[in-house]
């Protein structure tokens, strides 16, 4: 039976040459489609061995494969068929079909090769700019951990010790670094001198600026007691470093530990004293914040006397100007009662509940300023 099918086929390759023809050239196409398909699948394999990481690629050599699968399955039916069917339309346009599929999937995997490349270049220097920035990063951490300690130092590691007075500070950067300063000195007569101070914003700039400004500030100490003298002269060497539209707000106080009396200067700032009954004295400075007139001079306070139970409050305004999400300042009210109600316990505690309770007047709101309040609690 075979044997006749044979024979019937090579009568039909002899009386229809034409049609031997056409079988030839459909092989031919085909055999050119199966080219291309295996060349293709060789160029997505290799990628996808290049690009692991890419999933994409996994399904492309996937489908590159099945296709190549099924060209030659298709190869296969048409090597066995009668010569007659290569008449029929609808066969060469599958094959030509099958053709142009083959060399626009190679064409497509040959073009796009380059994009991945650059795709891949990019990833790496990508990677590469990313642990570069991480190391500055760290590098800029520290750097800043570091000038935090450094700034923290400068600051008074404990409060005076004054017989019949009680006092506490403390000082919180709203960034690393801090635009405030406290500190205390005193004086071989007898006397405490104590200062708050504030530069204009928050940050580096305003902490190496205050950094000058303690330094000015504690030799400035060494030779005179007057409030208005100190911060007249404070006022004359700031301005003449500072540029234009920065400014420091100041308050100075000095109390006579023996006649238990107080006078003070502000600069742009002011302070309050609390009584037992819960009055409150606002002691505000006269003066403009330093660095904006140089040549002012800055006058002294009238002696303020200071009673048992009276606390004196010095703060920054990063305090009472603290806002909750509802844009709500907590204000001097809640921070002066805060500082009544706790009137009967150690300054340092008075602190430390003020700033408790500014923390819970806004719990979810990032702060945006620096926070420093000196209490003097009179015994």
């Amino acid at each position: 039976m075979n044997r006749q099918v044979r024979c019937g086929t090579i009568r039909a390759y002899l009386l229809f040459p034409a049609t031997t023809t056409k079988m030839t050239a459909f092989k031919f196409v085909l055999g050119l489609a199966a080219a291309f398909q295996l060349v293709s699948v060789v160029l997505a394999l290799r990628l996808n061995a290049i690009y692991r990481r890419r999933f994409a690629w996994l399904f492309i050599s996937g489908a590159a494969v099945l296709m190549l699968v099924g060209m030659f399955a298709s190869m296969w039916r048409v090597w066995d068929m009668a010569p007659t069917v290569e008449n029929h339309p609808a066969i060469w346009a599958e094959c030509l079909a099958t053709l142009m599929m083959a060399i626009l999937f190679f064409a497509g995997i040959a073009t796009i090769e380059p994009i991945f490349k650059e795709n891949e270049e990019a990833r790496k220097s990508a990677e590469h700019e990313n642990e570069r920035l991480s190391a500055a990063v760290q590098h800029t951490l520290e750097e800043m951990i570091l000038a935090r300690q450094i700034q923290q130092n400068f600051l008074p590691k404990k409060p005076p010790e004054a017989e019949g007075y009680d006092v506490a500070a403390i000082s919180l950067p709203a960034e690393w670094t801090s635009g405030d300063y406290f500190d205390f000195h005193e004086t071989d007569d007898g006397k405490l001198i104590a200062v708050i101070a504030d530069v204009s914003g928050h940050g580096v700039g305003p902490a190496l600026l205050m950094s000058s400004a303690r330094s000015y500030f504690r030799e400035i100490v060494q030779h005179y007691e007057q409030p208005g003298e100190i911060l007249s002269r404070w006022n004359k060497v700031i301005s003449s470093e500072i540029k234009f539209g920065d400014f420091i707000t100041a308050w100075v106080a000095v109390i006579d530990l023996e006649k238990h009396v107080l006078t003070f200067a502000g600069a742009g700032h002011n302070a309050w004293l609390v009584s037992r009954d819960g009055a409150v004295q606002d002691l505000e400075g006269v003066g403009p914040p330093l660095g904006v007139v140089g040549d002012f001079e800055f006058t002294c306070s009238a002696e303020v006397p200071l009673q048992p139970g009276q606390i004196l409050l010095m703060a920054t305004d990063g305090i009472p100007e603290t806002e909750n999400l509802a844009g709500q300042q907590w204000g001097n009210e809640r921070m002066l009662s805060i500082i009544h109600a706790r009137r009967g316990q150690p300054a340092e505690r008075i602190v430390a509940d003020m700033v408790d309770a500014v923390s819970g007047f806004a719990p979810d709101t990032p702060r945006r300023d620096d926070v420093t309040a000196i209490v003097v609690k009179v015994a």
